[in-house]
Parts: structure tokens; C-alpha cells; sequence
């Protein structure tokens, strides 16, 4: 399948704070993805450095084939974005800035952006600075599905909006996902969201993504595992990212299963549970 977007050694810091270091990356055409890390741990940085808005210090990326820092017109055009925070012209009205937007793209979708419009309730003749922050929030999430782009890159798009907001916007990016051309990436601190749309988790932590993989997969994989032993100091589980003892009990959260040391210990007469985790849960493990 397609790379829709390749990153190679990115670091990006600001002024003595390393943000991101030496990061690599690569995206698949078709890919729903939700990125995820704690508050500061470089989210926004590291979708501003894909898109160029803020250079990386050092690295490569690589945007439907193209370095991003010279991107063709017909691949900007490409190309939806959703910032997190506002950073339109305050002083046109919505319907004036719909307008304005539309003549920088050879595609332009007016019956979807009406529909939009209509089941969100905005006031078009309201000037952007008239909005609540949910709705000028809304208005951005319409440019940026306005030109059906191939990419769409959202950083906390729904973090302004109400739960129906979210509901309806999660909505909408399933119905885009159903599109095996569209790549989509949105950053949330939210995981059910995250759970509803996406079938890929990439999570940010200490400047790296430190665990990509299909949704399913970290369900599957990153669990809980407790063994029961008369001689627990001697029991170790593989794969453990932490562990701890409680009596006659080794616990630990693994990343991946091991089968066969399972069956061993079993036929050893030791008791082996493992326990699925929420992804709340997981993401919380892997950033400890």
C-alpha cells in the first residue's frame, strides 16, 4: 500500500526543551489514525512540523511523495487541516470566508459544505469572531473537509465541541474512513473517541512515537498478566514493560503475550491470568 506520509529523524526543540528526537514514522494510505499523548508531549509540535508550519530542527518528511517543504500546488491542494486553535480571519462572516477559501481549490464540494452548515446550525452572516468556540470549531472542520482531500490531519478537533458535536463529527470521519484513499490523523486526549473511529494508535511519549499499531492489535497485545506461584521472586514475565509482587502473586503488564512461557508455567502447576485492559489504561501504562 501507498506511504502517504514518511518521517525520518525529526527533533524539534524549543529554546533548551527537546520535544521531539530523532522521531520516525511512516503512514499508510487508508490509515485512521489516532494520536495520542500526554498534555505537552509534543502532539501539535509534531502535526506542525509534518505540515511545515513549524519547521523541525533536523529530519526529513515526506507528504503524498513530496519533501514537505516544497510541496506543489496540487498537493496542498491535497491536504485538509484542522488546527487547534482558531487562526482564521475574525472579521468575515462565515459565508464571506467560505468564499474566500473556495477560490484556492480546483475542487470544491458547495453541497456537502451546505449540508454541513445546515445540520450544525451556523449562522453564516456571522462574523467568525461571533461564534462560540465550538461553533468557529465547527467552521474549521468544514473548510477542512470542504476540498475532500486525501490527508486530513486534525489536532484536538473536538476538543471545543459539545458531546452531540463530537458525536457528529466522529460521524463524519467514519463516513470518510469508509474511503480506503483517505488518510486521516487526528490528535485527542480523548481515547474513546479514539476507539469509535480509528483503526490505527500511535502514541507519543519522551519525543518518539513509542508504540504504533492497529487498534486491535494493543487491545490485544497490552494486558494484564498475573501469575500465581509458592515461589513468586523466581517467576519473570516476558515482555513486561512493569511488574510488582503481592504475596504469593507476580503481576505485570506486558506488551505482548507469550504463549509458550504461559503453557510452561501451567503445566508447572502455576495458575497464569491475563486481564484486558481499557485503552485509557494501556495508554497510561506505556507513558508511565
Amino acid at each position: 500500500m501507498t506511504t502517504t506520509i514518511q518521517i525520518s529523524k525529526l527533533s524539534k526543540s524549543y529554546k533548551k526543551q527537546q520535544v521531539l528526537t530523532e522521531l520516525d514514522w511512516s503512514i499508510k494510505q487508508g490509515d485512521v489514525i489516532g494520536l495520542l499523548g500526554k498534555n505537552g508531549a509534543g502532539k501539535s509540535t509534531l502535526i506542525n512540523a509534518i505540515l511545515n508550519i513549524n519547521p523541525a530542527d533536523s529530519g526529513s518528511v515526506s507528504l503524498l511523495g513530496e519533501d514537505n517543504k516544497v510541496l506543489t500546488s496540487a498537493t496542498k491542494a491535497r491536504i485538509g487541516y484542522v488546527p487547534q486553535q482558531n487562526d482564521e480571519i475574525t472579521w468575515l462572516t462565515v459565508k464571506e470566508l467560505i468564499q474566500f477559501k473556495k477560490q484556492f481549490y480546483a475542487h470544491w464540494n458547495d453541497s456537502k459544505v451546505a449540508e454541513l452548515i445546515s445540520r450544525w446550525e451556523i449562522d453564516t452572516n456571522k462574523k467568525m469572531s461571533e461564534l462560540s468556540v465550538g461553533q468557529g470549531q465547527r467552521v474549521l472542520i468544514i473548510l477542512a473537509l470542504a476540498h475532500e482531500p486525501d490527508l486530513m490531519i486534525f489536532d484536538e478537533p473536538a476538543a471545543a465541541l459539545d458531546p452531540a458535536g463530537r458525536r457528529d463529527f466522529l460521524k463524519e470521519i467514519v463516513n470518510l474512513a469508509a474511503d480506503e484513499n483517505k488518510t486521516i490523523i487526528f490528535s485527542t486526549h480523548i481515547t474513546t473517541d479514539l476507539e469509535r473511529v480509528a483503526n490505527k494508535v500511535a502514541i507519543l511519549h519522551q519525543g518518539k512515537i513509542c508504540h504504533f499499531d492497529d487498534l486491535d492489535n494493543v487491545k490485544e497485545n497490552v494486558v494484564k498478566v498475573s501469575v500465581i506461584s509458592d515461589q513468586p521472586n523466581k517467576i519473570t514475565i516476558p515482555y513486561a514493560i512493569n511488574t510488582f509482587q503481592d504475596n504469593h502473586q507476580v503481576n505485570g503488564v506486558v506488551t505482548q503475550v507469550d504463549l509458550q512461557w504461559k503453557k510452561e508455567l501451567e503445566s508447572q502447576g502455576h495458575q497464569v491470568d491475563i486481564t484486558p485492559m481499557s485503552l485509557e489504561d494501556i495508554f497510561l501504562e506505556l507513558t508511565a
